[in-house]
Formats: C-alpha cells, sequence, structure tokens
C-alpha cells in the first residue's frame, strides 16, 4: 500500500499471532523523509517514519505547549552514541535511509528544545520520569 505503514518483521511469526494490528496513512510532513502520523491532529503526538532498520520504523516525539519535546526514538540507534557517532546497527534495510535517520535524530536531539532524547537499547538510560 503506498503512503502506509506497515509492522516489518523479520522474527518468528508466531510471536505476532492473535495480535491485531491497525495500520495508518502518514497525514503529515515531519522527519527524515517527510513522513510522519499526528497522532491526536494537534501536533503533541508525532509518529516520525526512521527507515534505515526498518521500512515502518517510527519515533515518537512528545511536545508541551512549549514546543519543548522528548524524542524516542525505538530502535533508529541503540544509544546515543548512535547518532553522535553515526553508528548504523548491524542489521539494516536501507543503510543510507539509516544513516539520515540517525542524521535528522542527531538534529533533533541537539534542539534547545528537546529535553530528551532516547533509544530503547541504550544502556546507559535508567528508569526516570520526564516532565513536560
Amino acid at each position: 500500500m503506498q503512503n502506509s505503514t506497515y509492522l516489518f518483521v523479520q522474527v518468528y511469526k508466531g510471536l505476532w499471532e492473535g495480535i491485531n494490528l491497525t495500520e495508518f496513512t502518514w497525514n503529515d510532513t515531519h522527519g527524515p523523509v517527510g513522513k510522519s502520523y499526528d497522532l491526536l491532529g494537534d501536533g503533541s503526538i508525532e509518529l516520525i517514519n526512521i527507515p534505515g532498520h526498518a521500512d515502518g520504523l517510527y519515533a515518537v516525539k512528545i511536545k508541551n505547549e512549549e514546543d519543548e519535546f522528548v524524542l524516542l526514538f525505538s530502535d533508529g540507534g541503540y544509544a546515543r552514541k548512535s547518532w553522535e557517532e553515526m553508528i548504523t546497527s548491524g542489521i539494516a534495510g536501507d543503510k543510507q535511509l539509516q544513516k539520515q535517520s540517525l542524521q535528522w535524530i542527531g538534529e533533533q536531539s541537539l534542539d534547545e528544545n528537546c529535553i530528551e532524547s532516547l533509544a530503547y537499547h541504550d544502556p546507559d538510560i535508567a528508569p526516570h520520569v520526564i516532565e513536560l
């Protein structure tokens, strides 16, 4: 389906049995490839396509009324070091797109309004509360 996201799974398909997935169409143009989804229609929570590791991969950008935000970039990089040093993961559907996504993650992470930028696998991150 053109201009839609889908779950790109390269693992045992049995892990997804019984899970209902909902497909959505990108409805905004933010991010490294100009594809995002404004979840609530007010810009407060956006799913931003960060392809490379997997086609349908997205970061979640959560923004408050003062334009401060938190970026959760999932598997777009494995740690802060990924975007700081442009280190791509060992598994990538497209290394060039992965580098483009990492560059965007770095730019967002260095934005003065970015409160925190977090990767899902970063061993240096301890559980904590983020206030927006």
